[in-house]
């Protein structure tokens, strides 16, 4: 008769210990992630919101979290930015942006700045510098465990003052462009090029989420600051093989490696009658933007940076567009991106792996997106070889092509070439929820 007077207690008793058992599994589970505006795997609610949401609808000045490090992370606009800092800033996404040893990174300066000019919004690098105490024997002492002698060190003071490591050991950078899903548009910033050095897996995932936060946040208080007009409150990023734990991506995809076939013949492509293949640029971008007006009502998901932008790169070659084209009328659209990557070594060019390439370095072509329009699939994916064939003819350096499955890439004939492996990927979004289900009908060209 006791137990059934005080049911109700214990049914209390354990659904409050049930609640705190999630609340903590949480905490510990996603010690980052679950204090950010991010769609998180729990949160099944977002399911009855049926547009997409900012989570925040303007900046939230007086948010912070413990990962917010002012004092370690400074924020440089880039157009305020000095040469020291730009080279600085390569020379990190040189050295760290890819773990793998066998891949070279060859961007440049020139390469950033085609990046970062362009935008209808300002572009924003953020430098890691962290702390050093000076101690009273002259030595310094690293928060990261290491300990640092004079030689290593180029301020000091007498009286153990904290003091800031000059030279930056990891970077960040924003530039801004649009994001429609399914007819809602935000204006956003593209993160990109995280680069952190060190080899302790603990320190550098914690130098990540430091980086991370406080960028972000600086970026949006430079808006408020400076009271811009509709400032930007959503990032969008991708990542690569490792994905978020806790976090519902906008969109997956696998990307694939394969070799560029070493065959100039492979690539002859005749077409039908008065369709031509044509290459982008300066002289003709009309049709280029032509193009995109025709392919934003395509894809569900349509994610793209500034035109200015989109033109700096390809006048630097970054960027290579090609149209296949009757009469004027736009059947196709390849975007090529040359990654500034260079693989060696027992995985790369020259591993005796792949059936048809056995010398030396090859750079990595990365087909960032495809577009049909017109016509059938037979058309669209010669127009695909046509243009490949003759990037490489005008540059033979590329070995190796990326291929995300995502836009029209997935119409695409791949079954005679090598594939050297394949990984996921994702796309990100912070501060805005689509919590509405779908597709692979996407298209991202940041």
């Amino acid at each position: 008769m006791f137990l059934y007077d005080n049911l109700p207690i214990y049914i209390l008793i354990g659904f409050v210990l049930g609640f705190l058992s999630v609340f903590v599994y949480i905490k510990l589970a996603f010690p980052f992630w679950n204090v950010q505006p991010v769609y998180h795997v729990y949160d099944f609610w977002r399911c009855l919101y049926s547009r997409p949401f900012r989570i925040y609808p303007r900046f939230h000045a007086g948010v912070k979290t413990r990962f917010c490090r002012g004092d370690v992370v400074d924020i440089v606009p880039y157009v305020d930015a000095t040469m020291d800092q730009k080279k600085a800033f390569v020379n990190l996404v040189q050295c760290y942006s890819s773990v793998d040893e066998g891949i070279l990174c060859m961007f440049h300066l020139d390469n950033l700045d085609a990046y970062m000019n362009g935008h209808m919004y300002g572009s924003y690098l953020s430098f890691y510098k962290p702390k050093r105490y000076a101690l009273g024997d002259g030595s310094l002492y690293a928060p990261d465990g290491g300990i640092y002698n004079g030689k290593d060190v180029l301020y000091t003071t007498r009286d153990g003052e904290i003091l800031k490591e000059e030279k930056p050991r990891g970077c960040v950078a924003s530039r801004s462009g649009e994001l429609i899903v399914r007819g809602h548009k935000e204006l956003v910033y593209w993160m990109d090029y995280m680069s952190v050095s060190g080899t302790d897996k603990d320190t550098l995932a914690k130098m990540k989420r430091e980086l991370f936060e406080t960028h972000v946040y600086k970026v949006g208080l430079v808006q408020w600051k400076e009271l811009v007009k509709d400032a930007i409150g959503v990032w969008l990023f991708r990542r690569v093989g490792e994905l978020l734990s806790g976090v519902v991506p906008l969109v997956r995809f696998i990307r694939r490696e394969y070799e560029i076939p070493n065959n100039p013949g492979f690539f002859k492509m005749s077409y039908p009658e008065h369709v031509v293949l044509v290459e982008i640029s300066a002289a003709n971008i009309r049709k280029l933007t032509d193009g995109l007006e025709r392919c934003r009502d395509k894809f569900e998901i349509w994610g793209m940076m500034d035109e200015g932008c989109l033109l700096g790169l390809i006048k630097a070659g970054v960027i290579k567009v090609y149209i296949l084209e009757r009469k004027g009328s736009i059947l196709a659209m390849y975007f090529f991106r040359d990654t500034r990557m260079v693989v060696e070594g027992a995985d790369g060019i020259g591993s005796g792996k792949g059936p048809e390439r056995s010398d030396g370095l090859g750079a990595v072509l990365e087909l960032s997106g495809s577009v049909i329009l017109e016509g059938g699939v037979g058309l669209f994916r010669r127009g695909f070889l046509g243009s490949l064939g003759e990037i490489v003819k005008k540059s033979s350096v590329y070995r190796r092509l990326c291929i995300d499955d995502i836009s029209d890439n997935g119409g695409l004939d791949f079954g005679e070439w090598y594939c050297f492996g394949s990984t996921m990927g994702a796309y990100y979004t912070w501060n805005l929820v689509i919590s509405v289900g779908l597709s692979n009908r996407t298209f991202i060209l940041f």
